[in-house]
């Protein structure tokens, strides 16, 4: 969200500090901050407004209360506080709401003999100063209400929906299935059935996409003289739906999936009214509001001790108390220990008791909270599968083979999760051999890069059946694992039963664990080394075999050394693969693996380094290469 420093201000009477002493208060208290860019005379801070902000701190006003609380400057007023009766009633705009639960609140005022003109400067500035494109007085007061308040609003032009009385009615309903509509710009979409849609009740035309924008049908242009404009509230989920599925995210649509308050509807109503009389004129003839389930306040409780024990603090009563009266919020105090807690309307975030605890906690400031070095305390209980898992780890470590982790959701298996992240993960795997097979293929195909004989792993985690969950452990080799069995076996000091699928070899590692005695300590358990992690690269390898004779008694080593040295950094790997000797002089084989991190090596590039290592090697005494 772009917050023009400027805009800000006009929230305070108060000067404020510089947009890099808000960037640096915001970050420690609210959110973080993308960046500061200055903006001819202005600077525009770019906050990264989350979604559990995004009800309130969309928009300019939302930005300033954060300031407002943490810096202590007060406001001039606030919109949001004040009752805002949407009279009179009109007698030319009638709406009706097809779902409340789609639509909870539908608002509608009636402008008429406006003058559609271009904006006046100051409004022009403070919206290119976020990025926004002056298009006309009409559409830059709804865009400008949007960014000030958080209310979107859209104008549609009420000669191109009136009757013959000049009268007008909206219906809020769902889409018919292919039914379509030609937004502003043009673009042309089917819709479906989950959809919803504004639509002209006198012909059932749709003028536009509910929370999402408007049709071209009822578009206000120069000739424009009466308006009628929209203040709605729609649901997240189906706005959500509705954006994604034709690819239309807007700043509307942004706003409303993230969910508004109803309450605000009006708010933003009256202020774009106001503004548009001001800068288009016309007369206001009057209102319509479909809102049959009005928005009650709701309360919570927080405990006083339970913030302190949560945060690790020792926050008095007038602190909290100072803190609630910052944030706006309207609080009683019981018993001397419990708040209850009104929060503005627009706070849908604040709805447990944790919530306010947070609010507290970050306008107190983390950087205030004390540290405190967590107790030491003995160990009851040893964990038996934890135990004797780290043992199986570090004995198949020492025989060469590498642990793996694959993931717990699969395509196909015995318990179905509810709602699926993709088709292919739909199930919780029954087993561990499936995906280890999985992977000793992959790895099998770039053994010569790994510089390793063969492939050897395994993997200790939980399957899941419908006789329940348990631990697994899973080996597989692309030579032999009957080294990794007697491992096995060895540290457990039993006969494991092993089931095999293909090359992978598994058993139930709950069930052998229950043959074991209790472990009475960690004594004896392996100790975790750090390990140092090097960054694989992305692009194909090239094998090159080079055998060369040498002189009898040369060691492998030597010649390896040569190659190295003489290869560069493109050799990853080298290994040698035959050894010989006769009349005196011994040949040795290797197989040279070349990779680069930035880029696929070319056959010239891979030659031309050939060409170099055999021309050190013919070079040198005894050498020749084959």
């Amino acid at each position: 969200m772009k917050i023009s420093h400027d805009w800000l201000q006009s929230f305070f009477e108060k000067p404020l500090p510089s947009a890099e002493e808000i960037e640096r208060s915001l970050t420690f208290h609210s959110f973080e901050i993308e960046g500061v860019e200055r903006k001819g005379g202005d600077s525009v801070i770019d906050v990264d407004v989350l979604a559990n902000r995004a009800h309130d701190c969309l928009c300019h006003f939302g930005i300033a209360k954060e300031v407002s609380t943490v810096l202590s400057i007060p406001l001039i007023h606030d919109p949001l506080t004040r009752e805002i009766p949407l009279a009179p009633e009109s007698n030319m705009i009638d709406v009706s709401v097809e779902s409340s639960s789609q639509c909870p609140r539908y608002a509608a005022a009636v402008i008429r003999g406006i003058e559609v003109k271009e904006s006046p400067e100051w409004l022009r500035n403070r919206l290119e100063a976020i990025g926004q494109r002056s298009i006309n007085a009409v559409v830059d007061a709804t865009n400008y209400v949007m960014f000030h308040l958080g209310q979107p609003l859209h104008a549609f032009d009420m000669d191109k929906l009136a009757d013959a009385d000049g009268n007008a009615s909206i219906t809020v309903r769902l889409a018919r299935e292919g039914e379509r509509i030609t937004l502003l710009g043009g673009d042309e979409h089917a819709l479906s059935r989950e959809m919803q849609l504004i639509t002209n009740t006198l012909t059932g035309t749709p003028i536009a996409l509910a929370g999402v924008k408007g049709g071209i049908v009822a578009e206000v242009d120069s000739k424009t003289t009466n308006i009628v404009i929209e203040s709605a509230n729609f649901d997240p989920i189906s706005t959500r739906k509705t954006a994604q599925a034709l690819k239309l995210q807007t700043d509307a649509s942004k706003r409303y999936e993230n969910g508004i308050s109803p309450e605000l509807a009006g708010a933003g109503l009256a202020m774009a009214v106001e503004l548009i009389q001001q800068i288009a004129g016309g007369v206001l003839e009057g209102f319509a509001d479909e809102y049959p389930q009005k928005v009650e306040s709701w309360q919570v409780r927080m405990r006083a001790s339970r913030l302190n024990t949560l945060l690790g603090t020792n926050i008095s009563n007038p602190e909290i108390e100072d803190i609630f009266t910052r944030l706006n919020f309207q609080y009683k105090r019981e018993g001397g220990d419990i708040y209850t807690v009104t929060p503005p309307f627009e706070r849908l975030d604040l709805q447990i008791e944790e919530d306010l605890i947070e609010e507290v906690g970050r306008i107190f400031g983390y950087e205030n909270i004390p540290e405190h070095a967590p107790e030491q305390f003995e160990v009851e209980s040893i964990n038996k599968s934890f135990y004797y898992a780290e043992r199986i780890r570090e004995a198949l470590r020492k025989i060469g083979y590498s642990e793996v982790y694959t993931y717990s959701l699969v395509k196909a298996g015995e318990i179905k999760t509810e709602n699926a992240l993709a088709s292919d993960k739909q199930y919780l795997r029954a087993s561990l051999a499936p995906a280890l097979a999985d992977e000793l293929e992959r790895n099998t195909r770039i053994l010569p890069v790994l510089g390793v004989d063969a492939v050897r792993i395994f993997e200790i985690g939980t399957v899941f059946t419908k006789e329940g969950e348990h631990t697994a452990l899973a080996i597989a080799s692309s030579k032999n694992s009957d080294d990794a069995q007697k491992a096995v076996a060895d540290v457990l000091g039993i006969s494991v039963e092993w089931s095999r699928e293909g090359d992978v070899w598994e058993c139930t590692l709950s069930a052998q664990l229950k043959k074991l005695p209790d472990p009475e300590s960690y004594e004896g358990a392996p100790v975790i080394h750090a390990h140092s992690y090097s960054p694989f690269s992305p692009y194909p390898f090239a094998l090159r075999d080079i055998a060369v004779w040498t002189p009898e008694g040369t060691a492998a080593d030597m010649v390896l050394e040569t190659i190295a040295e003489e290869a560069g950094e493109l050799l990853v790997s080298a290994t040698l693969f035959d050894e010989f000797s006769k009349d005196g002089r011994t040949s040795f084989a290797y197989r040279l693996v070349f990779q680069s991190h930035d880029r696929t090596l070319t056959d010239e590039e891979i030659n031309t380094v050939m060409r170099k290592v055999e021309g050190v090697l013919n070079d040198t005494s005894g050498f020749e290469v084959r």
